[in-house]
């Protein structure tokens, strides 16, 4: 099986049945509701997977334009924020929580998940193995206004990391580590999935 099958036989799992599933089953009420004072909404977090995803992929593994140049997507999620919104404050969570189009923010998703399915199908023109540059990354993470505060950090972080680790990072690791948050946020909104 070579990489590209591979990769996406989990991405496809995890966009067409976990996350379709929440999608499906839980009501945008209770996407817009932290169940403690300490962890974010599902909304958020929905918002956080493809802006990391897209910004990662786009900027950090194939040097194109995000998804989110290509549209209206701020003007229609009802989001004026740049960013991936790593280190937002829980105010912030609250604020994003309330003012998305939920249904602007699914559709996002599917524009990235058809942008991410093209990069994988032309993944053989892009040199996994090569590391990110620190100019590259400051100009991402500080003129993009991909970081929402602390650019430094972001840049001393993602400096020097593979293309590869970049695609499996943003496209796979951290969506899965975020679709369990997710999956547990819903069960103590009282949301039962099967």
């Amino acid at each position: 099986m070579d990489m590209t099958s591979l990769f996406l036989m989990r991405y496809d799992v995890l966009n067409n049945f976990y996350l379709t599933g929440i999608w499906d089953t839980v009501p945008h009420d209770l996407m817009r509701q932290r169940p403690h004072p300490r962890v974010n909404s599902i909304s958020w977090i929905m918002w956080h997977l493809v802006r990391v995803e897209d910004a990662g992929l786009n900027r950090f593994v194939t040097d194109g334009s995000q998804v989110l140049d290509e549209g209206d997507w701020m003007v229609r999620m009802n989001v004026p924020w740049r960013h991936h919104g790593g280190e937002m404050t829980l105010d912030g969570v609250d604020d994003l929580s309330q003012r998305i189009d939920l249904d602007a923010l699914r559709a996002y998703s599917l524009a990235v998940q058809v942008r991410t399915r093209s990069i994988l199908a032309n993944i053989d023109q892009v040199d996994l193995e090569a590391t990110l540059q620190e100019l590259h990354v400051r100009k991402v993470i500080v003129d993009e206004g991909l970081a929402y505060t602390d650019p430094e950090g972001f840049i001393q972080n993602y400096t020097g990391w593979s293309k590869g680790k970049c695609l499996m990072t943003y496209g796979l690791t951290h969506p899965f580590q975020h679709l369990g948050e997710m999956e547990t946020i819903a069960s103590l909104l009282g949301v039962v999935f099967g």
